[in-house]
This record gives structure tokens, C-alpha cells and sequence, in this order.
């Protein structure tokens, strides 16, 4: 009995997993459509050197990232409830999916930033970019 019982947990788990992994797949595909032509521009994050500053703009909040080295940045955004401080630049995540395109950012994605709070590792997705600044610092 208890045999039967795992096993149907498991189909559903996998049925679940799969529903899951179809409406990823298909907001992956709608965001592709959406953003048909516009997909050329970005930002590849080796491109960025110490002293950078990136304004991130999404449609809920404004981030400024000041480079460090690598994806390491300092972040500051004035929106309560975000992450602060140190952070590593990710990438872009494409819509609801969890496809990430590592060490790029683009309009339309989704920033994606890891950072320790409290010891412990937290990651951060912002909603869908909608402007990204880049000001060189002077040498």
C-alpha cells in the first residue's frame, strides 16, 4: 500500500513538474515573440571595468550598480526591500523561466543578483528591464 502511495506522489511530482516546466517553456517562447528584432541589444558584462556605473531601470524600481571587479558590484537602490551592497551581476533571466543567459543583460530580461545576507546566499530577480545605462568612469 504504502509502495502504491509513493509511486502515485511521485507521478503527481512529475506531472506537476512537467505542467511546471511547459509553462516556463511557453512564457520562454512568448518572451522570445515579444521581443522578436529587439533581442540584438545588450550588454556583455566582460565588457564593464572597475569603477563602472550601470543604471538599471525595471518597471518597479531603478539600480545602480557601481563595478568592482568581474560581476562584483556595489549596489544602491532606493526602492525599500531590495538587496543592498555587495552583489554579483548574474545575468538575465528570460520572463517567469529560469533559462538564464549568464554574463549579459538585455531589455526586457529579468537582472538576476546573488549576495549574502546575514551569512546566508539569497538571489534577487527584478522584474523586466526597461532601460540600461552604462557611464564609464574616466581614466
Amino acid at each position: 500500500m504504502i509502495f502504491v502511495r509513493a509511486n502515485r506522489e511521485a507521478a503527481l511530482r512529475t506531472a506537476e513538474m512537467s505542467a511546471n516546466e511547459s509553462v516556463c517553456m511557453e512564457d520562454w517562447v512568448q518572451y522570445l515573440k515579444s521581443n522578436e528584432g529587439k533581442l540584438g541589444d545588450e550588454l556583455e558584462l566582460s565588457q564593464l571595468q572597475p569603477g563602472d556605473l550601470l543604471r538599471i531601470v525595471t518597471l518597479n524600481s531603478e539600480y545602480f550598480l557601481t563595478i568592482v571587479k568581474g560581476r562584483e558590484a556595489i549596489l544602491v537602490c532606493p526602492q525599500p526591500g531590495r538587496p543592498a551592497g555587495t552583489v554579483s551581476i548574474m545575468g538575465c533571466t528570460f520572463g517567469l523561466s529560469s533559462s538564464i543567459k549568464p554574463d549579459h543583460l538585455f531589455c526586457g530580461g529579468n537582472l538576476e543578483l546573488s549576495y549574502q545576507l546575514e551569512g546566508v546566499s539569497m538571489t534577487h530577480t527584478t522584474t523586466a528591464i526597461k532601460e540600461i545605462d552604462l557611464q564609464r568612469k574616466k581614466r
